[in-house]
This record gives C-alpha cells, structure tokens and sequence, in this order.
C-alpha cells in the first residue's frame, strides 16, 4: 500500500513539475526554466531465499528542472525527483530501486545578503556500513536531509554567516533481524570583523546526535547511543614588525553523551597563541603556547565525535594540559628546509601529574634524480620524561619519488614513524606506511598496478594495532575490453556507531574495552567491462569479502559477495537495457540465515528535453 502511494505521489509530482513552469511564466514573465529527464518502462524480477519472488512491469524515471527569476543572482533552483532508480550505483540494476527527490534553491547571490536552501530524500535507497580496509556490509532503507545557509557581507561591517542543517534515516542490514539508524541537527553562526589591524573572528555552534547500532555489531540489544554538543569561541590576529604575525583563539565546548542509561557531560576551556617573524626570507622564528582546563574532556569528546559511546567513568576527575613550543626555520639551499624546536608539556589526569621536554629538529629536502623527482623529510627528537628521568628517541620520515623507468611511469612513498608524541604524554605513537603504482601504454594496450599498506599502534600499548594492505591491477585494450582487479584486507580494533566502524579515537584504559570492537577480514574484485561497438556497452563486476568481528563477548564471522551484470545500448534518445544483480550476505553471529538477494530488469528509457 505505501509502495502504491508513493508512486502516486511521484507521479503527481511530476504532473505538476510539467504544468507549472508554463503557467508561471506565462504569468511572471521573468521565470526562466529548463526540464529534461529519461522515462523507463521495464520488467522486473526479485526474488530471494527469505522474501518471496516479485514479478512486475515497472515504470520509472529521473526528471531535471532548473532555471531562475529575474536573474540566476536573485533566484535560482533545482528540482530533482526520481522513480525506482539505482542511486547507490548507477552503473548497475541494483537490489533496491530507489525513489526519492533533490531540491536546491541559491537566493540572492550577487548580493551582500546571499543564501541557499536544500532537501533530500530518499526511500528504499541501497547503502553500506563501512568496515575499514574492506568491502562495507550491505544495507538499505530510507533517508532524509535538509539545510538553509544565510550570509550577510556588508563592506566595512563585522560579517555574519547562519546555517542550520538536519538529516535522518533509517536502515536495515542484509542477512540479518537487525535495524540501525541515524540523526542529526546542526546550527553554525560565523562573524568576522576588522579594526585597527586587527582581524576578529568568533563563532558558535550547537548540535546533537542519535545513533541505533546493529546488534549484530554492537554486541548489545537495541544499542542507542545519544550526544550533544555546544561550542563557542574568539580569534583575533595582528602584524607584527619584520614580516611577523600574532594570532590567538579563546574557545568553549559543553557535550554530553546517553548510552545504556549512563550519562556523561562536561565542559572545555581552551587557549591557543602563536606569533611569528621572519627576519629575512630564509629565516623564521614561531613560538606556541596551547592550554586545556581538561584534557580528559577533550579525549572523550573526539570519540563523541566519532560516533562512539562514552562512559562516565572518569569523564569528570579534574584534568589539563599545557604545550609551550619554540621553532626556528631556516633554508641554506633552495630545495632544503632545516628547522630546530624545543618543547615542555605538562598535563595532569586519571589523578596523576605528567611531564615531557621535548628536543629535535628536522629536514626536508626535494630535487630532480636519476631522471626523476625525489622528495623526503625526517625529523629527530629526544624526549625526556619528568616521571621516570627515562629518554626516549622519536623518528619520523617520508620519502617520495617518481620517474619513467623504460617506459613505465612508477611512483613510489613510504612513511616509519617510532617513539612520536600523541595527545597523551604517557603514549606514543609508531607506524608505517607506503604505496606503489606503475603504468604503461602501448597504443591502444594500457596496464597499471598498485600496492600499499599501513600499520599504525600505540608503542606502549601491546595489541593496540591497526593494519591493512591492498593490492589492485588494470588492463585496457581501446574501447574494446577493461578489465580490473583488487584485493584487500585489514584488522585492528574499532568504534562500533550508527555509520559503520570507526578506527578507535583514543587509547585504552581511557576507552574501556567493553567499547572496542575487533575486527579482520579480506576482500576482492574484479570487473571487465567493453564496448565492441558504438553506443553499445557490457560491463561485469564481482565483489567478495569474509570478515569477522568481536564486541562485547558476541563474535560473528560475516560474508557478503555481490554479482552485477549490464547490458545497454543506446539509439539516439532510446536506450535499452537489461541488467541481473545478486546478493549474498550473512553473519553467523545472527539468528537468521544467509540472506540471498536477485533481481533481474529488462526495459527501455528515453531521455527528453520538455523545455
């Protein structure tokens, strides 16, 4: 019955879309539109192992109307409705058709008074849940947006920005019971002003979110999480004599968060400055000074941030930090830079007080090569810590080149970092990282490959690892036949939320592990694609991934691999298409079986242009 309506309500629509630019222009005379679109007719087939076949001649379409009044500076739009159409990839015949509409409307542009409005939404839309490093998990449901942006730019008056913008949507994962959703609103105030030298800036924004986590991912029934968010604050910056700057920001945050009937709330102050000269054109002197009233605080409202749950452990026990850093720069040759710094940070939390000097220096040097360009930058540090009078030695490098190498062009980059500060004092950070990609063409024949992989984790903190690899290839011959190829796989611990994984924010103990997630996995495709002859194209892909998660003690091996297959010609405005999807997806960790999934279209769509 809601599927009936809703196509009544789409076709209305767009009998009032045809009918009502002509009436408004006969009686306006200053409106000035554009409407175009494709209509389609086809059979449809889906069928599956847990809901019934479906077999059915389908009508749909997409329609573009644009245009303006008066002048596209005073008044323009867009409207955007669509009928049972593939919005996830629009390549394929995908499992769910979805319907829905786009608006955007710009008022006022030319002015000093400029604003804009947008709506979206969506029903029965395909989606995904991401899973870092590997194929995201099949999802679909429905979805909403909306938005309003307004400016005011005055000449010698402070300047001031609003806009408001809200989304919803709700979804459902394929191969299991389960049902997640997400909201959020916003509200964003900008000004800015100059005055005496000075250029002054503050802002203020507010705004809250709800997240449904799948069971199957979150390890608890019905998972909500709930957060807020209230931020506001001042900039101001100034010259100073030889070539020199001052700036400097004064800024508050309240937050809270709701999850499993435990509430969280709390309240940051923080303080930044920076000032800098530049003697002469190859030397630079810069000085910083960074205070937080709680550093806890801000670890916490970065996993809010994220997505993620927050407990109220912890969250209110007195904390702070401060950062004071000297940097000198100074380049002897056109293409190296070399600069020194020293550092003391103290920062108090979990009850204990912490302090690091910090000194070192770094280069970073780039010049042609062996025939190529070559670029690289390390940095040296020595840490010494107030707590246990232990050092500690950080290093961090990258390097980057790129060249023809008999007929090849190779590009290639690493990155190591050991012993690198991270917010927290008692952590450090390490990790690597490169990437490797080579192509060629002989004529009409071009072949390329990749390859790239990252580790990343906390040196004190044994398990505290994330890592991932990934590997693709692709070979060309003309229009006649493409083909490609990639695989990839990845674990490493995670944030479960309302959007999918989420690689973890902070460290353990000040994340409990009652909140992580685990996971691993692999994935790979392939797909070939042709067009023999003119207007005439083929196309094939397959995915597939095994992973498997952990979260609060309930563990899942999980499955999903999906086959899409096209065929479309085009005659002149006709196109004819046909195109099979399947499905397969499953989580050993829900009561329900595999789920499989196929449909099957075959139809014709015409594009026109109405006006």
């Amino acid at each position: 019955m809601a599927g009936s309506l809703r196509v009544a309500w789409f076709l209305q629509t767009g009998l009032m879309l045809l009918a009502w630019p002509v009436v408004a222009q006969e009686r306006l005379g200053q409106l000035s539109t554009n409407l175009s679109g494709t209509v389609s007719s086809g059979y449809t087939a889906d069928y599956g192992n847990q809901t019934g076949s479906d077999h059915s001649w389908t009508v749909g379409g997409a329609a573009n109307l644009s245009g303006f009044f008066y002048t596209p500076n005073f008044l323009s739009f867009t409207v955007s409705p669509y009928l049972n159409q593939s919005r996830a990839n629009s390549n394929f015949q995908s499992i769910s058709d979805a319907s829905g509409i786009n608006v955007s409307a710009n008022i006022f542009g030319g002015s000093h008074f400029p604003g804009s409005i947008s709506y979206s939404k969506a029903y029965d839309s395909e989606g995904s849940y991401a899973v870092p490093g590997i194929a995201n998990y099949v999802t679909h449901g429905n979805s909403d947006s909306f938005g309003i942006n307004w400016s005011e730019n005055l000449p010698d008056a402070p300047s001031f920005s609003a806009g408001f913008h809200s989304s919803s949507g709700g979804y459902s994962v394929y191969g299991t019971d389960d049902q997640g959703q997400s909201a959020s609103r916003s509200l964003n105030l900008h000004s800015g002003y100059r005055f005496a030298g000075f250029n002054m800036g503050a802002y203020f924004s507010t705004g809250d979110g709800h997240s449904l986590i799948p069971q199957i991912l979150s390890g608890q029934q019905a998972t909500e999480i709930h957060s807020g968010n209230t931020a506001y604050g001042f900039n101001v910056t100034h010259q100073l004599p030889l070539k020199g700057s001052v700036a400097a920001s004064l800024n508050r945050s309240d937050w809270n968060t709701s999850y499993l009937g435990s509430t969280s709330t709390g309240t940051i102050d923080t303080f930044d400055a920076l000032a800098s000269v530049h003697p002469t054109g190859k030397f630079s002197v810069s000085a910083s000074a960074d205070y937080s009233d709680n550093l806890s605080g801000q670890l916490f409202q970065a996993l809010a941030a994220a997505g993620g749950a927050v407990s109220a452990a912890n969250t209110n026990q007195s904390s702070n930090s401060l950062d004071l850093m000297a940097v000198a720069s100074y380049a002897p040759l056109q293409n190296l830079q070399a600069t020194a710094f020293a550092e003391r940070r103290t920062q108090t939390f979990l009850g204990e007080t912490y302090g690091v000097r910090s000194f070192g220096g770094s280069a970073t040097y780039g010049r042609k090569f062996l025939s190529g360009v070559f670029n690289a930058a390390a940095t040296l540090s020595a840490n010494l810590s107030d707590n246990n009078g232990e050092d500690t030695m950080g290093l961090s490098t990258t390097e980057n080149y790129s060249r023809e190498i008999f007929g090849w062009d190779v590009t290639g980059s690493f990155a190591y970092a050991q012993n690198v500060q991270t917010l927290l004092v008692t952590y450090m950070n390490s990790l690597f990282n490169y990437s490797a990609n080579a192509r060629r063409r002989w004529g009409n024949l071009n072949v390329s490959a990749g390859a790239s992989a990252s580790r990343t984790g906390l040196t004190q903190q044994a398990g505290a690892v994330n890592s991932s690899e990934s590997y693709n290839a692709s070979a060309g011959y003309s229009p006649w036949l493409t083909a490609t190829g990639t695989y990839s796989k990845s674990n490493g611990q995670a944030l479960a939320t309302g959007a999918g994984l989420v690689p973890v924010p902070v460290p353990t103990p000040l994340l409990p592990s009652s909140l992580i997630s685990l996971f691993g996995g692999s994935s790979y495709s392939f797909g070939v694609s042709s067009a023999p002859i003119k207007k005439l194209v083929l196309t094939a892909s397959y995915a597939s991934s095994e992973s498997n998660t952990s979260s609060n003690a309930v563990s899942s091996t999980n499955l999903n691999n999906e086959f899409n297959g096209l065929a479309q010609y085009q005659y002149r405005k006709l196109t004819v298409i046909g195109g099979y999807s399947r499905l397969k997806q499953g989580f050993s960790g829900s009561a329900s079986a595999p789920e499989v999934l196929s449909s099957f279209y075959m139809g014709v769509s015409r594009w026109f242009n109405f006006f």
